[in-house]
């Protein structure tokens, strides 16, 4: 299986269409469940895909700090 690039900016729009099917007073069951498990598996790489940032922020701003990271000329 082919790996796809996550793009939150999708996930966004993708969870704000699930609020809006869940929000219908028409949806069965069965389809609310399915969405709501979708939505929180998005939420789920959201979240995952936001502490790798914060890691790799801290990282480079820890490097940065320490003067690791140095100007090319």
């Amino acid at each position: 299986m082919a790996k796809t690039n996550f793009s939150m900016e999708e996930a966004f729009l993708e969870l704000e269409g699930i609020i809006k099917s869940l929000e219908d007073p028409d949806v069965k069951l069965a389809d609310s469940m399915s969405l709501y498990k979708k939505g929180v598996k998005l939420l789920e790489k959201c979240h995952s895909t936001l502490d790798k940032t914060e890691k790799e922020i801290i990282i480079l701003q820890e490097g940065y700090n320490g003067n690791i990271l140095k100007e090319t000329d």
